[in-house]
């Protein structure tokens, strides 16, 4: 099992971890999606709010936009925890899952509820805050954004436009 997975050599990851050494160490992605599981075991080491792994701190790593998570970062349906393996997980023992398994992360629940739970999602990880929705830093934010942007009340506005920008003007992908 001292693999790459098929999809890391099928885009050819893996040749750009041996040319250029990189892994995605020092850079923070985030997902706006149905939450993510942080306890996964190809994940919990990569989630920033992993401490020692014992602890966590949850504060300007996870947001609540859905209302569905108690505190900590958790996933009703396992999608975003697919795609945030996608891009950070590791299998441990060499096999790679993501793109990118030496990245921490951090996430929002904005996918799907409502247009307004994805608006919330974006202007959060412009400016993360403490689980109280306080003391917002905008220092703490992502370099990266992935997204499965969606709605269970779909609109054909340009809702997010205005987030998009902004994040362009932050500097974040």
């Amino acid at each position: 099992l001292d693999a790459v997975e098929w999809g890391i050599a099928d885009i050819k990851a893996d040749r750009v971890w041996e040319q250029y050494g990189v892994r995605g160490a020092g850079i923070i992605v985030a997902n706006i999606d149905s939450g993510v599981q942080f306890s996964h075991p190809a994940l919990v080491e990569q989630y920033r709010g992993n401490l020692d792994g014992a602890s966590f701190d949850h504060d300007y790593n996870w947001f609540d936009a859905a209302g569905r998570c108690a505190g900590a970062p958790c996933d009703g349906n396992g999608h975003g925890t697919h795609t945030m393996g996608t891009m950070a997980g590791d299998g441990g023992a060499g096999n790679r899952i993501g793109v990118a398994p030496e990245v921490e992360w951090i996430a929002a629940n904005g996918c799907c509820p409502t247009d307004a739970a994805l608006i919330a999602s974006g202007q959060w990880l412009l400016e993360p805050t403490d689980l109280e929705g306080r003391n917002p830093d905008a220092s703490k934010r992502p370099h990266v954004i992935n997204n499965s942007w969606g709605s269970e009340i779909p609109s054909n506005e340009p809702f997010m436009e205005d987030v998009v920008r902004a994040c362009e003007a932050s500097g974040i992908f």
